[in-house]
């Protein structure tokens, strides 16, 4: 299946880049396009709308270390 990747995601260990066009196996592509990531360019699978934003919000920590003798 081709597709034409409609934002920037990772799956599995590959980054899908907004607006890429990529082939994929037929069951990847399905599930990238249902989920809104991407479209099938061949118009065979609706594309569905994505669930929401997953964009992780990681604050800045700081673990304090250091020798305690006592």
């Amino acid at each position: 299946m081709r597709i034409e990747c409609t934002t920037t995601f990772l799956d599995g260990t590959d980054r899908f880049e907004a607006g890429d066009i990529r082939t994929v196996d037929d069951e990847r592509g399905a599930r990238l396009v249902a989920n809104g990531w991407a479209k099938d360019l061949s118009g065979r699978v609706a594309t569905g709308e994505p669930a929401g934003n997953a964009d992780l919000n990681i604050a800045n920590s700081r673990i304090g270390t250091g020798d305690n003798h006592g």
